[in-house]
């Protein structure tokens, strides 16, 4: 599935300028009235914050957001330049410079829609010692039409490209661009996968109504247990939905009674597009537990996998976890590994990347001479894929903190 000078997989979702700096003693989580220690949303701008961070004379920039992590990830593991391609809103500023600047050098190619009336998205990091406190100000990051997909140089490079991947906080401000993308891959026989992404975007109802709406177009579906668990509680308080519906959904991701169930796809979405050799891919996650994976076709296949243990001492941040185990597996699929590949080496990214600060790129380039010879020597080849969430079951003493991003 690899080749060519076109990008293999193509990453929709919400750019942001991490801004990292050091806030001795809590000195602007003070001064700005901010909650210690967890993500939240403020008008940075009109607080002052982000004016206040400038005057600092050390300040790191990285490229954050959901699915911008997955494919600077992608391309670490990949070695290719230009392998994958990273579609979002941007502002026409100097921090949109800074962030198309990073993410280019990271060997990402990046098509941004542009915008001059927003400012590019950003998340300030107020790091102080252990602590990090996120502001993040999304601005042109929650904009995306359908007219800003559809350009003559996007057609080219969606039309090459293998796996089209969108992250959840996409789909909750550009519904319409979601499900033409989810349209288009399925009528070019493009992988689309799909990220729910955060527990509190499953409490929304639009959301979750949206979710149903492009669900019979997904391929594969992450989340982790607790992800599923809202989600799955938001559709029956709050939405007329069968219950056996319900119940085959839940049974799906709990595993609960799953042994006596016959799940199939026409059961869990309505699902005209589908053929009948096509199926749904839905890989639950929790934490350091074995990840479940389920093949929802004519009937319900299911593979658990270990996540190996890893020693708290390496770990210096869990953010960006889950972003980075979608790398790994999308690595290992776009080359044709089995589901059980995909899984075990989404996990040994996962756990490269959380011995990191922030989502940056280790130094030394990753172990793949391994993967390779291990692919090159296994036959009965099949098609799946996986999701990996941190969670406090890992015994991390470092919480993750998720935005909308």
């Amino acid at each position: 599935m690899t080749g060519g000078n076109h990008p293999v997989l193509a990453a929709f979702g919400n750019p942001l300028l991490d801004i990292i700096v050091t806030d001795e003693a809590g000195e602007l989580v003070e001064k700005f009235n901010l909650e210690k220690d967890v993500a939240q949303e403020i008008d940075t701008y009109g607080t002052g914050l982000y004016e206040k961070v400038m005057e600092k004379t050390s300040v790191e920039y990285v490229g954050g957001g959901c699915a911008l992590n997955t494919v600077r990830v992608f391309q670490w593991l990949s070695g290719v330049k230009n392998e994958s391609v990273f579609l979002g809103g941007l502002g026409t500023d100097e921090s949109g410079d800074i962030l198309e600047t990073i993410v280019n050098r990271d060997g990402v190619q990046t098509a941004f829609a542009k915008h001059q009336d927003l400012p590019t998205g950003h998340c300030i990091a107020l790091v102080d010692g252990a602590e990090r406190t996120l502001c993040a100000n999304l601005g042109a990051a929650t904009k995306y039409d359908t007219s800003d997909l559809w350009n003559n140089s996007n057609m080219p490079i969606m039309q090459n490209t293998k796996v089209i991947y969108v992250e959840g906080y996409f789909l909750a401000h550009s519904f319409e661009t979601s499900m033409e993308l989810a349209t288009f891959a399925q009528r070019n026989q493009i992988t689309f996968v799909f990220n729910l992404c955060g527990e509190y975007v499953c409490e929304d109802i639009s959301y979750v109504e949206n979710v149903l709406k492009i669900l019979p177009f997904v391929d594969i579906m992450f989340g982790n247990r607790s992800e599923f668990d809202i989600f799955i509680n938001t559709v029956e308080a709050k939405l007329d939905t069968s219950s056996s519906v319900i119940k085959n959904l839940r049974a799906m991701i709990t595993g609960e009674g799953v042994d006596n169930l016959d799940v199939k796809i026409e059961n869990i979405c309505e699902s005209p597009v589908r053929s009948k050799p096509k199926s749904l891919i839905v890989v639950v996650t929790e934490g350091c537990q074995p990840v479940q994976c389920y093949s929802i076709g004519e009937r319900l296949k299911r593979i658990s996998v270990p996540v190996p243990e890893l020693d708290t001492d390496l770990v210096k941040d869990t953010i960006g976890a889950g972003d980075s185990f979608i790398a790994g597996f999308i690595y290992v699929f776009i080359r044709e590994g089995s589901l059980r590949d995909c899984i075990e080496y989404a996990t040994w990214t996962a756990q490269k990347m959380i011995q990191q600060v922030g989502v940056t790129l280790p130094g030394l380039a990753p172990e793949r001479h391994l993967l390779d010879h291990d692919l090159a020597n296994k036959k009965n080849i099949k098609r799946s894929a996986s999701c990996g969430q941190d969670s406090p079951s890992c015994n991390l003493s470092i919480e993750r903190k998720k935005i909308k991003s």
